[in-house]
Order: structure tokens, then C-alpha cells, then sequence
């Protein structure tokens, strides 16, 4: 990448216009303040827009929501890497906040989205599906939301066949409800669903975790001249949103717990105890060496992989069915195995445990950063004295995984808001754990 920069913050508008029912107008000259946000926890990129308004501009197009919004932002004067352009139109579908400032003038925001956004809430699926999870999505997104390939981003295969009834719900509904059971090749029910620079995204985390980090952060001295490029990957301010919380991950099943399956066709029952490492071990794939784990001992002389009761979940269960002879000699009704205990019980500990250490970055403004990227981060210790060797935080520095991205562009200045999360940490796990029990 070559960044003919002369200010980490600077960047280029060549499109920003409103394209209405009386025509294209330029709002280059008039806007305040402009949101970009995307994350792996939300299906499309939206945004806001700070207008300042004294040409009575609301007034005389009589926004309706069929406006549409057009940009095209670079990161300098040169379009030399798709990484370092947005380039999208998004439909506005709110205006609010609108408020006089003076006789002349008023300010009010408008809200953009994705295009799919507003057609999916207009759409509604009630349609039976024969295949894996994967090819029920490219159904949904391109038969139903008419998604073109060019708009895709990792579409990643499934584990399984299945037999699905979506049961009356919006495309973006159906593919959230999709993807909570998707398994990947794993066996593991980290599929997510979102929209991020690249398109739309059907992966799981295991597979973005594979990829290599796109950028080192570190936390370098700033205003160095000829440091331009430098300060392009390094961040000026860092907050520790989540690092422990023992109680919640005990509650989310992230240590052990309980799976309990009721068929009532065959009237069986099977309870299956699941600790850490049939979570968190089946992965092949974790961003660092050690995993987020407490050995803890507790007042019964057992750590929190062995305390199975922390978290139940009941829920049908059919996979005895195949096995067992007069359902077996119906093959329709045989072979409608829905995974329950693959996805019911694992989902919620799998996204606790990523969400265990998040953390948000202030960095230059970067559009090459955006949800599902891995970057690397360098955390310095917060020590007057460090020893020597010691000048990283070892807790807290390795590689995560971004979460969500806020991209805020207003005057002269691009900046980058983001989520970074991780399920393990460089620190070396010590299974020497103290027994509190004859302190207290």
C-alpha cells in the first residue's frame, strides 16, 4: 500500500451526493459530520449524516426515504488500493433531529443503510428448504434479496443436510435464524452473518480467525515529521471495555454445562455434559496460544470445567430417530435430523468466551479496516518502571479479531472507531490455582 500522506487523518471526498426525485445534488459543501458503522453482529453497513442546511434543502426535496446517498471517500489524492476507498450507495430512510439554528439556517441528521436493509423489511419468507444451511442462504440473499455475486463477500460451506421451514420471517430475519444453527466443518455453531467493505459475509469464526493480520497497532510517539505512515497503523487512545467477568461466562455455559434433549417421537432422552474443551478445543484455529480460562478451585475441590450444572439447556432432540427401527423405515422422516445438541448449548459460550477481553481503539482513519479483519496489537505497560523485557502488557497484546468499526469523518479529520475481541491471550495459563477454601 503507498499513501502519498501528509496528515495520518487526512482524506479525499470525490462523491457525496443525494440522489432524489428532482435530481443528483452535491452535499459535499453542506454536510457536518458523517457515521459509518459495520459489525459481525449486524447484517448491513449503516450510517448517519449531519447536514447543515441553509439553502432550505429538506424543505424543498420533501425527503420521503426514497433518496439515496452516494459516496466515494479515499484516503488520499491517488486511488492506488480498493482498501484505502469506500465506495457505496446507501439508501436514507430517517431524517431526525432536525432543529433550527437560526432564522437561516437548521441542522438535522439523516440516516443511511444498505439497500437490503429496507427491501428485507418489506419481504417476508414462509418456504420449506431441503439442503445445507449454507445453500438455504444463497437462496435467501439472492432469489429473495436479489444480492449479485459482486456483493458477496465469504460465503462459507456448511456442515450437513437439513430439512427447514423458515417460519414467516424478513430475509435478514431468516438468514440470523440460519446461521444460530449452521455448523461448520468443526462441528462448531460460530456462523455469523454481516456486511462489512467487502460484502456480505456467511463464515464462521474459525475460518476468519485463519486469516493474517491486515495491520500491527501500536501505540508509537505521535507529530514525528516524516512519521505519516507510521501513525497510519498506530492508535492514539485505548479502552479496556471487557477483560474478566467470571460470573457471566459461568452463566453462558463457557466453562461446562449441560445439554438435555427430548424427543418426543421416540420418547428418549439424552443429557450430554460439555466443559471447556468441547467448546472452545474442537477449533483448530484460536488467534493466540493460551486460552481464556480460570482453574479456580472451588469449595467442593472442583475447577470450572467440572461444574456441569453452571448452565442447562432443554430442547428437542432427534437424532436417536435414525436409529431406531420403526422410524428408520420412513427415510423422509429419518433422515430430518436437526443438530440441537450441535448448536443449542455451544453458540452462546463460543461468542461469550470471544467477547471475554474487547476492547476499543482510536485509530487513524483506515478503511482497510472493517468487521471480520484480524489485526495484531502491541499494548504497552502501564508502568512507571517497567522491568527490562517487560515493556508490552502480555496480557492484552496478541492478535484480535474486529468486532465492529464507527468510521467518523467530519472537517479535516478521518477517524476510526473500532471493536477488537479475542478468545485467548499470550499470557501462559497457570494451572496452579489456589484452594481459598481454608481462607475463608
Amino acid at each position: 500500500m503507498s499513501l502519498n500522506l501528509t496528515q495520518s487523518t487526512q482524506f479525499k471526498i470525490r462523491t457525496l451526493s443525494l440522489i432524489t426525485k428532482v435530481g443528483v445534488i452535491n452535499i459535499a459543501g453542506i454536510y457536518q459530520e458523517i457515521n459509518i458503522y459495520d459489525s459481525m453482529f449486524m447484517p448491513c453497513v449503516r450510517g448517519e449524516i449531519l447536514i447543515l442546511d441553509a439553502i432550505g434543502l429538506s424543505s424543498k426535496l420533501s425527503l420521503d426515504g426514497s433518496e439515496y446517498l452516494s459516496m466515494e471517500i479515499s484516503k488520499d489524492d491517488e486511488l492506488n488500493s480498493n482498501s484505502t476507498v469506500i465506495k457505496k450507495t446507501f439508501r436514507i430512510y430517517r431524517q431526525s433531529d432536525r432543529e433550527n439554528l437560526n432564522q437561516n439556517s437548521e441542522a438535522y441528521l439523516l440516516y443511511f443503510a444498505s439497500e437490503e436493509m429496507i427491501f428485507s423489511e418489506q419481504l417476508n419468507i414462509n418456504q420449506a428448504f431441503n439442503g445445507t444451511h449454507t445453500e438455504i442462504v444463497n437462496v435467501i440473499l439472492k432469489k429473495y434479496l436479489k444480492v449479485s455475486n459482486k456483493k458477496l463477500g465469504i460465503i462459507e460451506n456448511s456442515k450437513g443436510l437439513h430439512s427447514v421451514v423458515i417460519p414467516s420471517l424478513t430475509p435478514f430475519e431468516a438468514v440470523n435464524w440460519v446461521s444460530k444453527r449452521a455448523i461448520n466443518s468443526e462441528s462448531l455453531p460460530s456462523f455469523l452473518f454481516f456486511e462489512n467493505k467487502y460484502g456480505y459475509n456467511f463464515v464462521s469464526l474459525s475460518t476468519l480467525m485463519k486469516n493474517a493480520p491486515i495491520m500491527d497497532i501500536g501505540f508509537g510517539i505521535k507529530n514525528i515529521p516524516g512519521s505519516e505512515k507510521t501513525e497510519f497503523y498506530g492508535a492514539t487512545e485505548a479502552k479496556i471495555v471487557n477483560y474478566i467477568d467470571v460470573i457471566e461466562n459461568i452463566k453462558n455455559g463457557v466453562f461446562s454445562g449441560k445439554f438435555i434433549g427430548i424427543d418426543p417421537l421416540t420418547r428418549r432422552v439424552s443429557i450430554n455434559k460439555l466443559d471447556f474443551k468441547q467448546t472452545y478445543g474442537l477449533s483448530k484455529t484460536h488467534l493466540n496460544k493460551y486460552p481464556n480460562f480460570t482453574g479456580a478451585i472451588n469449595r467442593d475441590g472442583k475447577d470450572s470445567a467440572q461444574m456441569f450444572d453452571s448452565k442447562i439447556s432443554l430442547y428437542a432432540f432427534s437424532s436417536f430417530r435414525g436409529s431406531t427401527p420403526w422410524v428408520s423405515q420412513d427415510p423422509k422422516t429419518a433422515t430430518i435430523i436437526d443438530d440441537t445438541h450441535k448448536y443449542v448449548f455451544q453458540r452462546a459460550p463460543i461468542l461469550a468466551n470471544l467477547l471475554q477481553t474487547t476492547i476499543h481503539l482510536n485509530i487513524p482513519g483506515n478503511f482497510a479496516v472493517t468487521s471480520g479483519a484480524i489485526v495484531n496489537l502491541s499494548m504497552p505497560l502501564r508502568a512507571t518502571k517497567p522491568d527490562v523485557g517487560e515493556e508490552l502488557d502480555e496480557t492484552l497484546s496478541g492478535k484480535y479479531i474486529v468486532t465492529a468499526t464507527r468510521h467518523i469523518i467530519k472537517g479535516d479529520m478521518h477517524q476510526t472507531v473500532i471493536e477488537v475481541a479475542t478468545d485467548s491471550t499470550n499470557r501462559p495459563f497457570s494451572t496452579n490455582q489456589t484452594n481459598i477454601n481454608g481462607f475463608v
